[in-house]
């Protein structure tokens, strides 16, 4: 990395190995490859030097082994401008993340491989669910250093102004993801990563060196958070249009192209019209985040079915523009619960639903007249919803359904209900399930309000001796199943970067506008949840290029949304932490802190990751389907 570093700043070395020190020379302090170079470039006095050396200078040892010696910078001579020294060091921290993510990948690789080869208690270790689910994490967070750092060296190279942080965030999340990969993956080499034969030390110790090579990690949080939220144009937030770059001659580009980001525009002059304050408080005053205006005009301008086909009556919006409409109704905080559950019905019936459905029922879902809800989940029956005990027999002509359903929500103000119910005893769970769409007024409906910790309202739904005619049968009998995922086709990456990215712009504005950007706890705090944003926006977007290309991104989707959950929850936290006592202030208390949105952020984040399939469903796909380590024990 020095030697190329070196070579980008200076031009063609001519023969010589030149290697570049990160740190200024003015530090004193051994340099990575001096000991084995012909000369070392770096700041020296704030301008870009050379320093030729003595092919006698002694390697001192270090924990990275990196064939580091002090030199003498007496004989110096200036080659460059303060500007191009930092130029360079940018460069270094480009190049650097490039070599720490890989570093990452090789390391949970041979922690992967360990865990399928060796055996302990007649089985894999690698089916043991506590080792598969931290290695789900450290695979998610080391595709995200990935892609990080394959975007921070696009924008060096394109000239994006936002390149400054993207390099400082790519050098602090793959340095902090190298360190994490190696040392879990000795552990779970057990007694054998400690001994010397095992390679596993040799990545231990180098991950550790080269993350502190530039300084303390904390500081570099800090430099990033300035760069990131400090005054300046590098310090542009990625939710807008991408600013004009040189185009990349290899076709990587990070932009989300011109049809999308002209759609984001026209989402947003939507919700600047038909979003409100009020309307937001109304809905987090009663819990029911849905509002029927709003919901009305989203179906109006077609964004219920803006992914489907233009032959079906879509608007053929790829998955990357039905992503940006999600992310700018989440950032905005509209209260839009119920639209994604009336594109995931309304989906399942043009897919199989019957001649009723398809002529009565899905056009009012699609008007936005009606709403459904979904009716999966019961007390003995979450993530394992196969397991559901809620019973429909056949009577006739008519179906009798008995059972009780929990987290329905939007119940209390949906039309419908899409029912999932067991027809078949004899058959395994999974093929003895039949889906039902049920109007809510039938006889024997009941809904019982359920309050949660997020302040979002859910219900608990009863159905007591329920009748409903054939005709509300949506597929065949003991298909209910395979119908439960049909929408799938048209199922956008549903994972929620929006909101958390709107906390952290508020938190940031609003502690930047009280000049605590100094405050090194506050600086390195926002730093490293600027990092962590921007690595939930890329496997967000990851996810839905994959599916406009025409993948089916289960893997990636499972990993977009552990991550976003679990980053939101603890970014929550931390940023709670920032203002103290006044983060516990709710909605309408005097001196609460931005109207609130502190506090309910961290009572809402926890909830985001049990549903939509709790983190630990998410851990056990990438596991078992990503890395293809054994079913779980």
């Amino acid at each position: 990395v020095e030697a190329l570093v070196a070579a980008r700043a200076v031009g063609d070395p001519g023969g010589r190995v030149v290697v570049f020190s990160p740190r200024p020379l003015d530090e004193g302090g051994p340099v990575a490859g001096a000991a084995v170079a012909d000369a070392v470039i770096g700041s020296l006095g704030g301008d870009l030097v050379e320093v030729a050396l003595d092919r006698g200078v002694i390697a001192a040892a270090d924990l990275g082994h990196r064939m580091a010696a002090r030199i003498d910078t007496g004989a110096a001579t200036v080659i460059g401008t303060a500007d191009a020294a930092a130029r360079a060091q940018d460069d270094w921290r480009v190049l650097t993340a490039c070599w720490q993510s890989g570093v990452a990948r090789r390391a949970l690789q041979l922690g992967v491989q360990y865990a399928k080869d060796r055996h302990q208690f007649g089985v894999p270790i690698g089916s043991f669910q506590t080792i598969q689910h931290r290695l789900a994490d450290l695979h998610t967070a080391i595709d995200g250093a990935h892609l990080l750092a394959l975007e921070a060296a696009w924008a060096v190279d394109a000239g994006d102004p936002r390149r400054p942080w993207l390099a400082a965030a790519a050098h602090a999340w793959c340095g902090e993801q190298a360190e994490a990969a190696a040392a879990w993956s000795l552990h779970v080499h057990g007694g054998y990563g400690f001994m010397v034969e095992y390679a596993i030390h040799l990545f231990v110790k180098r991950a550790k060196a080269s993350r502190v090579a530039l300084g303390r990690p904390t500081d570099e949080l800090a430099e990033l958070a300035r760069r990131r939220f400090g005054a300046g144009p590098t310090s542009t937030a990625p939710r807008g249009p991408a600013p004009p770059v040189a185009a990349a001659d290899d076709g990587l580009d990070f932009r989300l192209g011109p049809d999308t980001e002209a759609f984001q525009g026209e989402v947003r002059a939507f919700i600047a019209q038909h979003v409100t304050t009020e309307m937001v408080e109304r809905a987090h005053t009663t819990g029911t985040m849905h509002d029927w205006d709003l919901h009305k005009a989203l179906a109006d301008r077609g964004y219920l079915s803006a992914g489907w086909p233009t032959e079906v009556g879509g608007q053929g919006r790829s998955a990357l523009e039905v992503t940006a409409l999600q992310q700018e109704l989440y950032a905005a905080g509209a209260p839009v619960d119920g639209m994604g559950i009336a594109t995931m019905v309304a989906a399942t019936l043009m897919l199989l639903g019957n001649e009723w459905q398809k002529t009565e029922v899905l056009p009012r879902l699609l008007a936005g007249e009606a709403l459904p809800c979904l009716g999966y989940s019961e007390p003995d029956a979450g993530s394992d919803v196969a397991a559901v005990v809620t019973r429909a027999v056949r009577d006739g002509d008519e179906w009798v359904i008995d059972g009780q359903k929990m987290f329905t929500t939007m119940a209390h103000e949906a039309a419908y209900v899409l029912l999932l119910t067991r027809t078949n005893l004899d058959k395994p769970k999974h093929k003895g399930l039949t889906m039902f769409l049920v109007p809510m007024d039938t006889p024997g409906v009941s809904v019982t309000p359920v309050h949660t910790l997020g302040g979002e309202r859910t219900n608990i739904t009863w159905y007591d001796g329920v009748r409903v005619p054939d005709r509300c049968r949506v597929g065949d009998t003991d298909a209910g199943w395979a119908v439960m995922h049909a929408a799938l086709v048209y199922e956008r990456n549903g994972a929620n970067w929006g909101e958390p990215h709107h906390l952290l712009e508020a938190v940031a504005g609003e502690l930047v506008g009280q000049g605590q950007l100094d405050d090194p706890v506050v600086a390195a705090t926002l730093g490293r949840h600027a990092a962590g944003d921007e690595v939930g926006r890329l496997l967000l977007y990851r996810t839905a290029w994959l599916a406009a290309e025409g993948g089916l991104p289960l893997v990636e989707g499972s990993m977009a949304k552990l991550f976003e959950t679990e980053w939101f929850t603890a970014m929550a936290a931390d940023l709670f932490d920032l203002f103290g006592p006044a983060a516990t202030l709710p909605r309408g208390e005097a001196g609460t802190v931005l109207g609130g949105l502190v506090e309910h952020a961290y009572r809402h984040s926890t909830v985001t990751t049990i549903y939509g399939g709790s983190s630990e469903v998410q851990r056990g796909i990438i596991a078992e389907r990503g890395l293809s380590l054994p079913r779980a024990r």
